[in-house]
């Protein structure tokens, strides 16, 4: 059996470099892909999800991979929260009696402009939850309108809440519980983003110059 564990944020493979940097636990696309590529015939693959949630668009990703497929399934073992809980609704789920699911609206940061932008983007942020809506749909049997509500009001559900509305199958029993700290809330704000960049490109102007240095040095021999 192949495990692959969703922990912390759910990033865009573009950032994942910069949470490995920070030494931040964080999840993307590329990480499932490769996981189900190296996955050997006839396997299965377990997801352990430990996460608050983070990017819609890269949870969207993780989740096309997962939906439907036979040599998957998916475990909650602490937090299943925003982009993680969609994740979660991808497949055939188990959930630890002590785990919760949230699930919210999807918010939008950063956004600027006039009024008229600000209107786009409330019909944007609306579409949004549309499609994430269609997840938790297609798991539990509840229509859109329900789902929406539920979003609408940042609904957290316990596993047996979980499993009684349907965005789980069952609940895990006489296994190791395995307890993780969540923030939500992504930790990756576009002024570390920038700090982490420029230190880098200080690290590497560092090294750069200690190779012309050590060439310099080899010229005169020493």
């Amino acid at each position: 059996m192949a495990v692959i564990d969703i922990r912390g944020d759910i990033v865009s493979n573009d950032d994942k470099w910069i949470y490995d940097w920070l030494d931040w636990e964080a999840t993307s696309p590329k990480q499932i892909r490769e996981a189900l590529d190296g996955l050997e015939k006839g396997d299965t693959l377990t997801v352990l999800i430990n996460s608050g949630g983070g990017s819609v668009m890269a949870g969207q990703e993780i989740y096309s991979m997962l939906h439907g497929r036979g040599d998957v399934e998916i475990k909650i073992e602490s937090m299943a929260g925003s982009a993680a809980s969609v994740i979660a609704m991808a497949n055939h789920s188990a959930i630890s009696p002590v785990a919760m699911i949230m699930i919210h609206n999807v918010a939008m940061s950063g956004a600027s402009g006039d009024y008229h932008d600000m209107q786009k983007n409330a019909e944007i942020l609306k579409q949004m939850n549309s499609a994430l809506a269609s997840s938790y749909v297609e798991k539990t049997g509840k229509s859109e309108e329900e789902i929406l509500k539920l979003m609408d009001r940042e609904t957290w559900l316990t596993a047996n809440q979980a499993l009684e509305i349907g965005f789980v199958d069952e609940i895990i029993h006489d296994e190791r519980i395995m307890m993780t700290n969540q923030v939500l809330g992504m930790r990756l704000t576009d002024e570390i983003r920038q700090k982490v960049i420029a230190e880098k490109g200080a690290q590497e102007s560092i090294e750069i110059e200690k190779k012309n240095l050590l060439s310099d040095l080899d010229l005169y021999g020493v």
